[in-house]
This record gives C-alpha cells, structure tokens and sequence, in this order.
C-alpha cells in the first residue's frame, strides 16, 4: 500500500511513468477535478496531511465502487473528493476545529456544498450539537448523513497515517485519547456504529465489533 501511495503522489505531481500503473488501481489519477482539488490541497498543507488524503481517498474509492456494485446509490466523485478534502482544515488547525476550518476553506473556493459538509463531518463518528457547543464549534450537528459522509468517515477512522488499520485499533486509540477503559463512551459508540452500518452495506460482517448502543446490544463479531 505504501508503494502504490507514493506512485500516486509521484504521478500527481509530474511524474508521468507511473501514470499507466497507478490509474489502473486508481483511476482518478487522471480526473480534472481531483487533480484541480489536490492542487489546492498540496499548496495549503504538509506532505504527511496529503499522504493521508490520498490514503483515505483510495480507500474510499475501493469501498464507494464496492457499494455501488452492490446497487447503492452513491456518486463516487463526490465521495473521492470529499476524501482527497477532508483534512484541509489542517492547514489552520491540528485540533478539533479542523473540520469546520476545512468547510470554510472548501466555501471559500466555491468548491460546493455537499463537500463542504462532508468535510465538516468527518471526524470520528460525527459530533452532534450538544458536544460541538462544549468543543467550542459553531452550535450545528456535524453528524454524518449522506452515504458519501458516513464512507469519508469511516475511511478516515480506519486510516492510520497511511496505514489501513481495523475497528479494534480505532478503539484502542480512541479509550486512551478519552482516558475510558471500555467502549461505551458515546464518541467511541459513534465510530462503532458507523463501522457496523458501513460494513453492514458492505456484508463485510467480520468487521463488526460488539458494543452497547443505546441500551440495545449490537451483534458482531470481533
């Protein structure tokens, strides 16, 4: 994965040789749009922040064409673009506030709406309003919604860096980052019940973790 990462970041920026390898497993390599995004990405933020879009945009180019095989209405520009996005904000900020920094410069560009929301929404499972008020966000829900802003994620959740990692991996980072020794924190519900839901899609039931939602147990498996 590391090596067909930096083919692709190669490709993208003039390395032409690798352009006929890399499209084959990725195809938005020669896309207008994602090239005209990740210009504005690369100029605004570091190596390792676009190391990681690019990470999180082919996995979710991986899991958005799985889902639209199986007949889901999903449109993969918008899901890969909204991957290749959704830590801009990190141009501003590292902390929190990153989501919402990313919207505003995705509206600052004109770039639309709808990947301005799933840039804001992306992070862990989503906040709802409650908690962005206590975080010191703008009061508005940023809970993912659409299936494009549920996958962006969802993949970002299970991107490490540029490392794919599992459900249990996200936990564990999550309960040490929340100082909680189980799951049942509401943010660590979020991201599981966001890893069930997509996976579900996916009928990748492997991938399902067991936790308490609500009062009501969730099957899985872990």
């Amino acid at each position: 994965m590391e090596e067909i990462l930096e083919k692709i970041y190669r490709a993208l920026n003039g390395e032409e040789k690798y352009i006929p390898e890399v499209s084959k497993v990725f195809p938005y390599i020669n896309n207008r749009r994602f090239r005209r995004y990740y210009s504005l990405l690369s100029k605004l933020c570091s190596r390792d922040v676009v190391m990681h879009s690019l990470a999180v945009s082919l996995y979710t180019y991986e899991l958005a064409s799985k889902l639209k095989n199986r007949g889901y209405n999903i449109d993969l520009d918008l899901a890969v673009f909204g991957a290749l996005l959704h830590d801009i904000g990190r141009s501003r900020t590292h902390g929190i506030k990153h989501g919402v920094e990313g919207g505003r410069i995705v509206r600052e560009h004109n770039l639309g709406e709808e990947l301005a929301l799933i840039v804001e929404r992306h992070i862990g499972g989503g906040i709802p309003k409650e908690e962005a008020v206590k975080l010191g966000l703008p009061p508005r829900d940023y809970i993912p919604r659409t299936l494009e802003e549920k996958l962006v994620a969802h993949c970002d959740n299970l991107i490490s860096g540029t490392r794919r990692v599992d459900i249990n991996f996200v936990v564990e980072k999550f309960k040490r980052r929340l100082g909680c020794k189980d799951i049942n924190h509401p943010v660590i519900m979020r991201i599981i019940r966001l890893n069930n839901e997509i996976n579900s899609l996916l009928k990748e039931d492997s991938s399902h973790i067991q936790c308490n939602v609500e009062g009501q147990h969730t099957k899985g498996h872990t």
